[in-house]
């Protein structure tokens, strides 16, 4: 999902030349890393997992920021 995330936004930016993020970006995103920190948990791998969930957190909301605009 995160690859697929930024490959999203790869095309928006470098090929359409659009500079504003990219809503799907954001959304696949968010969904990518939260099955990183499911993964993360399952394994046992607390630390990492909330690194992970900070940093889905984040782009969440970003994407509220520009749902709003």
């Amino acid at each position: 999902m995160v690859i697929i995330a930024w490959i999203i936004q790869f095309y928006k930016t470098v090929i359409q030349k659009d500079k504003n993020i990219n809503p799907y970006f954001l959304i696949l995103y968010v969904i990518g890393v939260i099955f990183l920190v499911i993964g993360n948990f399952l394994a046992n791998d607390t630390f990492t997992g909330l690194l992970n969930l900070i940093s889905a957190i984040l782009p969440l909301l970003i994407f509220i920021a520009v749902l709003r605009n």
